[in-house]
């Protein structure tokens, strides 16, 4: 089924718009050529950021170290003009100064983080894979190695798939959504308070989201707190603990690589011409609050060390 006039011409207004302001891609934290290699299969990227802190009298504070497992390959555009998606959630939740942000791509077998030293924190990307398919090799190791990782009282934030592969490593449930894709700006419920008495952040009822999925998280593990839902998706935040933070929106994502997403997956047939029609009427009704919940995400990993 072709797409109608109507929505193919409100997707090229949109795709060929520049990305907002507050969200325009920064330089790659990483060129490939100077990353260094672990595997043909999946590479370990990584970067020492080393900005001035201002006072050089200071005492210096002891390094922090962050994974990034990149548990999807986005599309050439968003490769080409973001770095992808593991580059995006490290620019995103980057301070500069001392941190040090490594990128596993467990989604092509890189495991290697699990004997790569101690990181502060680790942080699960998007994907257009299934975290609840028990039939793919990588899915069920990231899965043993996350029960691995909470055991250890890591640091464990996932984003949208990751928030799925969490739930269901932890004793969750995640599935296909009944309700079916979910794609734009939505507005999420926030439990303000327990958000601030988990991370002392103070943030509105009400939020903005840029949302990607057609699977949702179904029941939280045992012990979990949901802190956001929304119409469409009952869970779309959790916190277990000081530890983990799962969240089916994406605060990396800029408007160009929702856009970009959308479409494809309207050329291919996978979403109908009404689904992504309203998915991009949405970025007309709503403005993402992207800044609030990169503040939320960093409250979590950074905080309080592990």
């Amino acid at each position: 089924m072709a797409s109608s006039p109507a929505a193919a011409a409100v997707l090229c207004s949109r795709r060929g718009a520049s990305p907002l302001p507050s969200e325009a891609p920064g330089p790659p934290l990483l060129s490939p050529s100077s990353a260094p290699r672990r595997s043909r299969a999946g590479a370990r990227r990584s970067v020492f950021m080393s900005m001035s802190t201002g006072d050089a009298s200071a005492k210096p504070s002891s390094p922090r170290r962050f994974a990034v497992l990149r548990t999807g390959h986005a599309s050439d555009y968003t490769e080409r003009t973001h770095g992808g998606y593991g580059q995006m959630l490290a620019r995103l939740l980057s301070d500069g100064g001392d941190e040090t942000w490594d990128i596993f791509s467990v989604v092509d077998g890189d495991f290697s983080f699990l004997d790569s030293g101690y990181y502060d924190g680790y942080v699960l990307t998007g994907s257009a894979a299934d975290a609840h398919a028990t039939d793919v090799d990588w899915i069920n190791r990231l899965s043993d190695a996350l029960v691995l990782l909470h055991r250890r009282r890591k640091k464990l934030l996932g984003i949208c798939f990751g928030h799925q592969i969490l739930a269901r490593a932890l004793g969750g449930r995640t599935g296909r959504a009944e309700v079916g894709w979910e794609l734009g700006v939505k507005t999420l419920h926030v439990v303000s308070d327990q958000v601030s008495q988990l991370y002392g952040l103070a943030l509105p009822s009400a939020l903005n989201g840029m949302e990607s999925h057609q699977d949702q998280v179904s029941m939280v593990p045992p012990g979990a707190v949901v802190l956001a839902s929304s119409d469409k998706t009952k869970i779309e935040m959790f916190a277990l603990g000081d530890y983990v933070l799962g969240m089916q929106c994406h605060p990396e994502f800029s408007e160009d690589v929702l856009i970009d997403i959308i479409q494809s997956r309207l050329s291919r047939k996978v979403i109908e011409d009404g689904v992504a029609k309203e998915a991009i009427e949405s970025f007309e009704k709503r403005k993402p609050d992207n800044d609030l919940l990169r503040a939320l995400c960093k409250a979590f990993l950074k905080g309080r060390r592990a």
